[in-house]
């Protein structure tokens, strides 16, 4: 098979065991689902840290970063952080870790953030008013857009877009995909008809950006530690290739529907 259409069948495969998890699996389940994603892609982000040589506690920072999205049901982000980095810190108090101390307590408790409390917002996303259809909202455009980029770039790419970070990404394909969340936003109003049309087309111009500048970025750190997927799921590379354009647009969006649209969980 053709890696397009695995790549395809990998996104539209995700799509649907999505869109079970958040309109018919129990609530609890969706929490369970979230949760897993968050501990293999942090523990994903580890494996890139160490192949750079960075001492990494993967047991500390896992139990953190499992602890994280807890917090929605306590509102205690900052409290759990707050440990987090405090243990962290102390971990560093070993004279064995003493010439690792800087770059290990910056890359665990960025992992930590990265990772774990920016994925978390999608269980908060899912307590809000309409909220089930809000998460299907963000997956939808997301890894659409992905798609998009991948069929567009690998057709009709020409041009790269930024070459000494992702070889492979296009201009076109970057324009792709960018039209293809946008589109896909404006069709939201089928079903998110209470969202005013003009807010469908700023999430979507923004949602196309920032997915994009995700990518881009976990580009940057795959690169580094010098390797192609973060991991090896069939079609989709590795977790933390899945989420990579999802880690910066759902918190946005969460905030977006609470901040500027008045969504109230």
């Amino acid at each position: 098979m053709r890696q397009i259409h695995k790549r395809l069948l990998a996104s539209a495969g995700f799509i649907s065991v999505a869109a079970y998890t958040i309109f018919f699996a129990p609530r609890w389940f969706f929490f369970i689902f979230v949760e897993v994603f968050i501990l293999l892609g942090l523990n994903e982000f580890l494996s890139l840290a160490e192949k750079k040589g960075v001492t990494i506690h993967r047991i500390l920072t896992l139990t953190f970063g499992a602890l994280v999205p807890f917090s929605v049901f306590f509102h205690s982000d900052s409290v759990i952080l707050m440990l987090a980095m405090l243990a962290v810190l102390v971990m560093h108090f070993k004279p064995s870790l003493r010439d690792q101390a800087l770059i290990s307590t910056a890359v665990m408790v960025f992992g930590i953030l990265y990772v774990a409390w920016f994925c978390s917002y999608l269980i908060k996303m899912r307590y809000l008013n309409h909220g089930g259809w809000w998460v299907f909202y963000t997956i939808l455009l997301v890894k659409g857009g992905d798609a998009g980029a991948y069929f567009v770039g690998k057709n009709y790419g020409k041009i790269k877009l930024i070459e000494h970070i992702s070889p492979n990404k296009s201009v076109e394909g970057a324009v792709g995909g960018f039209l293809t969340t946008v589109a896909l936003s404006l069709l939201s109003f089928i079903y998110l008809p209470h969202v005013p049309f003009v807010h469908l087309l700023v999430l979507g111009i923004l949602t196309g950006l920032l997915a994009q500048l995700g990518d881009l970025a976990e580009s940057v750190m795959k690169r580094d530690a010098g390797v192609k997927d973060s991991g090896a799921v069939p079609g989709l590379g590795g977790i933390l290739d899945i989420l990579d354009s999802l880690i910066l647009t759902i918190p946005f969006i969460y905030y977006y529907i609470t901040i500027v649209l008045g969504e109230m969980i």
